[in-house]
């Protein structure tokens, strides 16, 4: 069986850790078309769209945009991050999924983030693999994963 490191996370919110995990080989007459070609966007569930764009806007240094009065979003680093009105089957905030940004400096992007209203949640730690890792929560609610490989 062909490896492919996959990402999976140990416990509950903890930094994520690279495994390797067995994927079945198949012959060339059989192989399959991936299902999902690119992760696309990220979408935050708010009370405040317009506060919530502009928040992140600011960070990504680039423009809000809208796609109608009920969805706003930002063009970030390889990806769109919209933002949508909370609401009773997506109610927002902590405890579902946590994306993780790479970032440099665990620390200064710490600071940055806390200096615009951001506040730390969890971390910062090291991964048994030796990276570095923390959660914010925005001014939303939402959470926001930091990572940093290790040796940077």
């Amino acid at each position: 069986m062909k490896q492919t490191p996959r990402m999976y996370c140990t416990e509950a919110h903890a930094p994520l850790r690279h495994a390797t995990i067995a994927q079945p080989t198949t012959s060339p007459s059989k192989q399959r078309i991936a299902l999902f070609k690119k992760l696309d966007s990220v979408v935050l569930f708010v009370a405040d769209i317009d506060a919530a764009a502009a928040w992140y806007a600011q960070l990504l240094g680039t423009e809000v945009q809208h796609e109608n009065a009920h969805y706003a979003f930002v063009q970030g680093p390889g990806l769109l991050i919209g933002f949508h009105p909370a609401d009773g089957k997506c109610p927002g905030g902590v405890g579902g999924t946590t994306v993780y940004w790479e970032v440099a400096d665990l620390g200064a992007a710490i600071e940055r983030l806390q200096a615009h209203g951001a506040r730390l949640y969890r971390g910062p730690m090291t991964t048994s693999l030796g990276a570095t890792a923390a959660m914010l929560l925005d001014p939303f609610g939402c959470s926001l994963g930091l990572h940093c490989p290790a040796g940077s």
